[in-house]
């Protein structure tokens, strides 16, 4: 007879299952299709066989030079890709952590006031000022340039959002114990704060990479050196609907990836840790 106990484990499992075929589906039906030519793919869309022309493929793909000049290579793409990608969550992980340890701990009168006009911009994402950030960058020599791609990105306020709710929860005997034993603002910050924000820190940079990493219509539109293609530029390149394209597709979710799970043991373990 089956126990009611069996049965909530037998649906949560179930639920699981679904879930990882739900999300993993999608990246196995791009790899088999990675395997077979664009002229199968072109008659008959995606593939869920294994088509024998992986190493064709992959190997146009990785001896890609394109461009006016042949400067679209996937090394070049791969470097512009990191570079944009640790630009963002560098910077947006910094400035996030500062804006919301000030608004939180230094408490002026208009903490409050400063904090909503920054979580604010979160109605206005980069796509919709667009025009606007197009003419700052230029008056400011930025077109062409690694700046001018990761700058404009790095203004996300939901990395100050998760850092104020954080710190808020700190209790109030830390920060007087550290006034009690004379540490300044700059200590406290790099003695107390930084330690243990390291989780949330981690998982700030990683949505905040993924942004960069996954960008396409801003690099699009204020670079027009074929020095600069990134490889999600380069996927529009080669062409998203052939092979070689579906190939592309596949190589530009690896770094993602890796970076995830290097973060995962660290950050999300160390989470369940403090939890605890």
């Amino acid at each position: 007879m089956t126990t009611p106990q069996a049965l909530r484990s037998g649906y949560n499992h179930l639920v699981l299952i679904l879930g990882v075929i739900f999300l993993v589906g999608p990246i196995a039906l791009t790899f088999l299709s990675s395997t077979h030519t664009s002229a199968t793919l072109a008659r008959d869309s995606l593939q869920f066989s294994w088509g024998g022309h992986f190493l064709d493929n992959y190997s146009r793909v990785l001896t890609l030079e394109a461009g006016f000049t042949d400067s679209v290579t996937p090394l070049a793409m791969l470097k512009n890709s990191l570079i944009v990608g640790l630009g963002v969550a560098t910077l947006t992980t910094g400035f996030s952590i500062l804006s919301a340890y000030a608004v939180v701990f230094f408490r002026f009168k208009i903490a409050a006031l400063v904090f909503w006009l920054v979580l604010v911009t979160l109605l206005f994402p980069l796509e919709a000022r667009f025009v606007n950030t197009f003419e700052v960058a230029a008056s400011l020599g930025l077109i062409n340039t690694h700046a001018g791609i990761i700058l404009p990105a790095v203004a996300a306020a939901i990395g100050t959002f998760f850092y104020r709710q954080y710190f808020l929860t700190l209790p109030e005997e830390l920060l007087e114990a550290a006034i009690m034993d004379g540490t300044g603002p700059v200590k406290f910050f790099i003695d107390f704060i930084i330690p243990l924000s390291w989780p949330r820190t981690a998982a700030i940079f990683i949505i905040s990479f993924m942004i960069g990493w996954n960008q396409y219509l801003w690099p699009l539109m204020i670079s027009t050196d074929d020095s600069l293609y990134t490889l999600v530029r380069g996927i529009r390149l080669i062409g998203p609907t052939s092979g070689p394209g579906m190939a592309l597709v596949i190589i530009t979710i690896i770094p993602p990836f890796l970076l995830l799970l290097a973060f995962q043991k660290w950050a999300f373990n160390t989470l369940h840790v403090e939890q605890k």
